[in-house]
Parts: C-alpha cells; structure tokens; sequence
C-alpha cells in the first residue's frame, strides 16, 4: 500500500491523471485546488473505513467516585471505536456499550461498575460546548484502567513533505475523477470506475471494514455493526458507496 506519499508527489500524479502538465510553474494557480481536492478526498476514504495499519489505543486511569473524564488528547471522540475497562488495572478487559439515555442515569450517581459510556455534552448561558467528556455509568466504585481503541488521525497536508495516510493511489484516482467530471469530460466516468474497481481490490488485501451508519434515532442501517462501541457516523460517500447521477 503506497502510504506515506508526499503532497508534491500526489500533486504531480493529479496532474497526470487529469492530462495537466507536469511541470510545476504552470500548475501553480490549480494548485490550491488540488491541495484541496487531495486532501478531501483523503479525509472521505479515512471517514469512511476502518484501516488496520491506522489502528492504535490509548491507556487512561479512572478513580472510584469519578464518572466524567476528559477525552485523550490523542484520542478525540471522532476517532473512537471502542473503549474498554480494568478494574484494578488487572488487564481483564471488559467492553462497554456506547449510548447513554436520560433514563440511564439517577438524581444522584449510582455505584457500580461501568458497563456504558457517552459523550456528554455541556450548554452554558445557551451556549453548546462541543468538546465534550466521557461519561460512564454506573459511576466506578473502584479504580481502574480505560482502553480507547481507534484510528490514528487524518492530518491535512499543507507543505509539500507532508504525507498522506490513506493509500496515495486510491487518493489521487477519486481526486481526478471528481476534477474530470466538473470539467465535463468524457473520460470522468472511466476514471471513477477505475478508482471504484482500485479501491476494491485495496480494500480486500487491507481487510479494512466499513464504518457502521446510524439514523439520528440511532438504529443501524446496515450490518456489521459494532453495538459495543460504535458511535453515529458520516453519510454513504459519493464515488464509494454509489455513483452519483
């Protein structure tokens, strides 16, 4: 899997696909949109899949009496998959259920140990904090260790070493697709099938899954579903999931 690209190098393949020229003086004034268009199309392939060779976790303590923590600075809530707990740091790992409801939680914490977690949101003065923290219920009686497994994030490439996560390929095939079609050229349509069929046969050998999608009520619309710690996630990609008309 071609990973770890440079952005000047997925430039000059974007402008190969898209029948530019290779040289550098005359793509400047397209590049933005193509830094822009490279990095997007990065971000939906990211989005969109669970990609093994992105996977890490991170280890985090819990007190007894404690119920809200802090997200990991290197584990923001958009790129949890599961969380899982120790009780005494044991390394007996139990997984807990993503979701908490109104009715799950008393007028006063109860005490038990965590089976469920949340994100728990904060408005002050009507004013939405979006940086959220992590609630488990029961409330810990005891102490322990959190396990957030995830995926590793998706940083923007801005300068031209920077480096592309997902499989540079597949990257640039959907940027040109997209580019192809807004310019109303023929070749758009084969361009798509060709990074449509790429990203198949990428996702076979990497054994990446699709990330589940949910309605706002919360149930699955599809299968496969990971109901121990999946969260809501993005919409069916255009060029991935189906061909737009």
């Amino acid at each position: 899997m071609p990973v770890g690209v440079t952005l000047s190098e997925l430039r000059t393949d974007l402008r190969a696909e898209t029948g530019q020229s290779l040289s550098m003086s005359q793509g400047v004034q397209s590049q933005l949109t193509q830094d822009n268009q490279l990095n997007r199309q990065q971000t939906e392939l990211w989005d969109a899949w669970h990609w093994p060779h992105l996977s890490y976790w991170v280890d985090k303590p819990y007190s007894a009496g404690q119920d809200t923590y802090d997200f990991p600075a290197d584990m923001p809530f958009d790129q949890i998959v599961r969380i899982m707990i120790a009780e005494g740091g044991s390394g007996g790992w139990k997984m807990l259920r993503y979701g908490i409801q109104a009715y799950d939680t008393g007028p006063t914490a109860s005490p038990g140990t965590p089976i469920r977690w949340g994100n728990q949101v904060t408005v002050v003065n009507g004013k939405t904090d979006p940086v959220g923290k992590m609630l488990l219920v029961p409330t810990p009686t005891g102490a322990g260790t959190m396990r957030f497994v995830g995926q590793a994030p998706c940083n923007r490439m801005v300068d031209p070493t920077d480096i592309c996560v997902i499989d540079s390929k597949a990257i640039v095939l959907f940027a040109a697709a997209e580019i192809l079609a807004f310019q109303k050229v023929e070749a758009a349509a084969l361009k798509l099938t060709k990074a449509q069929n790429y990203l198949r046969k990428l996702l076979q050998n990497s054994g990446a899954d699709k990330r589940s999608n949910y309605n706002m009520g919360g149930s699955a619309r599809s299968s496969g579903i990971d109901h121990f710690g999946a969260r809501p996630y993005r919409n069916y990609v255009p060029g991935i999931d189906y061909i737009p008309s």
